[in-house]
């Protein structure tokens, strides 16, 4: 563990902290004093710290321990505490539980709840197992992944959180639990459990791109020893399930109060913004009255924010508050777009705020920028991978052109986010996509170069020459129906051109 990152705190002030904590000993420890361990630290350091919970490493002589301190500042967690008032030590329980499983866990040594301070508070200590975090998409521990998994459940033991921060690998080569908070001990392994619990793992130290090789690995070791195998298909599904659920559940964060987004609710202004952006009513109104056209009267730049207005309307979509949403949903899968810095409510009208992208061009600009031919390709198999980013995420934009697509040092962003949806796709969305995209590049891109294009993105798929021909046509004829002329677009100067270059290579 990377010890040197944390940040070092004080070891008196934890005392302090600590003083009027009524502290109970485990079984396991019968005569453990705290007193007299923190009177022994010779450093102490911040793991993890937020306004709800912190955790301490602390050092001393005999080796280190783990103090994790959690306070019940919110309402509704106060409300869940006074409900499933067991929750609360469930970790403590699970810690003891998994020892009488023999199941190779942090050794607990003590725990502790304020008696007086205000809000209330309560803490966990425990032992620190020595060793290293397996590294994600690892193929020399996937198999022993596997068999510990199935060690796993056949002591019917279910962690519904059993991502590589949650287990150690020691020097001896043995795995151990660190946290027990979401462990839970099921009277029997029904198979559609162990799928999904194995599904959360795969989705938590596998690349899911590809991950047939270390999948069919882990569950070599997996299905040693059990009555009913899993296979490969189920397992995959299971895990990208949890993926879709972690990008809907980091999604709706834009519109919660977190630790990077905030909720606003004043006189004049309201909305959400990110904590580290300190717009205020008074900056959006200097923004209208100083700040620059970019595209019409509803996007204007100002002071390297690009702001997109709207008037609110019964009955029509709040395009803003689309955009905003739809720029962390993105952001979260990875998709490059323009960081979003708020959305606002002002007078009847709402904002959508982003970061103003420097030495921005829009795509057909770009493209036209390129003289080289290799440093051309390149750029096409980057825009073609980048659009096969987007439909491997089932994401949508209804209005994929080559004006809502901005380029900052070769690389692509997509800009006018209202029109993107998320959902699964048909082959018909993905070549709309294609042909969307066809319509509004210029004459700069050749017959030879969109047909290229088309080969970057398919790349994995592998599809036959007939399949190929099979979507050129359809693509050509949603193009056809399109006004190109708006983008300089001329195929039958395109084509002209081809014809004078000569049939060249087979693409």
């Amino acid at each position: 563990m990377d010890e040197a990152s944390y940040k070092t705190c004080s070891k008196s002030t934890l005392v302090r902290q600590l003083a009027d904590f009524q502290v109970t000993a485990s079984p396991l420890n019968p005569n453990f004093d705290l007193r007299d361990m923190l009177s022994k630290v010779n450093e102490c350091r911040v793991v993890k710290e937020n306004h709800r919970r912190q955790v301490y490493h602390l050092r001393t002589p005999a080796g280190g321990l783990f103090l994790k301190r959690s306070s019940l500042v919110r309402s509704k967690d106060r409300l869940r505490h006074f409900l499933l008032p067991r929750r609360r030590w469930a970790e403590w329980r699970n810690l003891h539980r998994l020892r009488q499983a023999r199941v190779p866990a942090a050794r607990p040594l003590a725990k502790g709840q304020s008696k007086i301070s205000r809000p209330k508070s309560y803490f966990l200590l425990t032992e620190q197992v020595a060793g290293s975090h397996i590294p994600i998409n690892s193929l020399v521990n996937a198999r022993s992944l596997g068999q510990y998994a199935a060690f796993l459940h056949r002591r019917r033991v279910y962690h519904a959180d059993l991502n590589r921060k949650n287990f150690i690998l020691n020097s001896n080569g043995q795995l151990y639990l660190l946290d027990a908070q979401e462990v839970f001990f099921p009277p029997w392994m029904p198979h559609r459990l162990r799928v999904n619990n194995l599904g959360r793992i795969i989705f938590n130290l596998c690349a899911l791109d590809d991950p047939e090789p270390w999948v069919t690995e882990f569950l070599e070791g997996y299905n040693q020893g059990l009555f009913k195998n899993v296979n490969v298909c189920e397992v995959i599904e299971a895990a990208r399930g949890h993926q879709h659920r972690r990008f809907r559940s980091r999604s709706k964060r834009c519109c919660k109060n977190s630790t990077e987004f905030e909720i606003l609710k004043n006189q004049h202004l309201h909305g959400y913004k990110r904590r580290d952006f300190s717009w205020e009513a008074r900056d959006l109104q200097l923004a209208e009255n100083q700040g620059k056209s970019l595209k019409g009267a509803h996007v204007i730049g100002y002071q390297g924010v690009c702001i997109k207005k709207q008037r609110r309307k019964f009955f029509h979509q709040n395009r803003c508050l689309a955009s905003w949403k739809m720029s962390q949903a993105l952001a979260v899968r990875g998709i490059p777009v323009p960081r979003s810095l708020g959305y606002f409510e002002f007078k009847n009208q709402s904002y959508f705020l982003a970061e103003l992208l420097d030495d921005r061009l829009h795509l057909n600009a770009y493209l036209s920028s390129l003289s080289d031919e290799r440093v051309k390709r390149q750029a096409l198999k980057k825009l073609a991978l980048w659009l096969r980013t987007f439909h491997d995420t089932d994401v949508w934009q209804r209005d994929f052109k080559s004006s809502n697509i901005l380029c900052r040092n070769s690389d692509y962003f997509m800009v006018d986010l209202d029109g993107v949806r998320i959902r699964r796709l048909s082959d018909h969305n993905k070549i709309y996509n294609l042909a969307q995209l066809n319509a509004s590049v210029s004459n700069t891109l050749s017959i030879k170069d969109r047909l290229r294009f088309y080969q970057y993105y398919s790349a994995d798929y592998r599809p036959t020459r007939q399949q190929r021909r099979t979507v050129y046509r359809k693509v050509w004829d949603i193009t056809n129906t399109k006004n190109t002329k708006i983008y300089d677009l001329d195929f039958a100067e395109l084509l002209e051109s081809q014809i004078k270059a000569g049939p060249g290579k087979k693409i």
